[in-house]
């Protein structure tokens, strides 16, 4: 039994919503021959994109406090993922950097990644895919844009009410299910 086989959409918004957490519990979770949690894919995805970057600015980017962002990165540090060097604009400062292993296996779990979607999506014709990746696409850049337009802490989406609908509607899907 899947953790949410009580939970029943009753709008497509709600069955968006529902696909979106379907997949992002899978591919948060470690696949076979995965060293590193998603957190650490993540933190090495954004270095992989940006290059080094001053803890403050990998934290803004990850969405993550500093605090946070400083565990990850002494975890990914010890494992031989990242290193710290000197900020060559500011001497008492440091950037994070991807190790060559860290690259490594960057792109590896990147790979394992990709190749899931592309079995999910075995059977969809080129047109399906293109379809699927732009209008993904679209939608992301218009959760990006929402978000960062009420500025402050982007990780509070949670608290403009979509917790609430969520909570209210898995309630009361789980009651219609009794």
């Amino acid at each position: 039994m899947q953790a949410n086989d009580a939970y029943v959409p009753q709008t497509p918004i709600e069955g968006v919503l529902h696909a979106f957490t379907r997949i992002g519990r899978r591919l948060k979770s470690k696949a076979p021959g995965d060293t590193i949690d998603h957190s650490a894919h993540v933190l090495l995805f954004v270095l992989r994109c940006n290059g080094a970057l001053r803890l403050s600015d990998l934290a803004a980017k990850m969405e993550l406090d500093a605090s946070t962002t400083s565990r990850h990165v002494r975890a990914m540090e010890q494992a031989g993922l990242v290193r710290r060097s000197a900020d060559p604009d500011d001497g008492r400062a440091f950037r994070v950097e991807l190790t060559e292993r860290g690259i490594e296996e960057w792109e590896a779990a990147a790979k394992r990644r990709t190749a899931l979607l592309a079995q999910a999506m075995e059977g969809w014709t080129d047109e399906d895919i293109v379809t699927f990746e732009r209008l993904m696409t679209r939608f992301a850049e218009g959760v990006t844009t929402i978000v960062d337009a009420r500025g402050g802490d982007p990780r509070a989406w949670a608290d403009k009410g979509w917790a609430i609908a969520a909570r209210q509607n898995t309630e009361e899907n789980v009651e219609s299910t009794r």
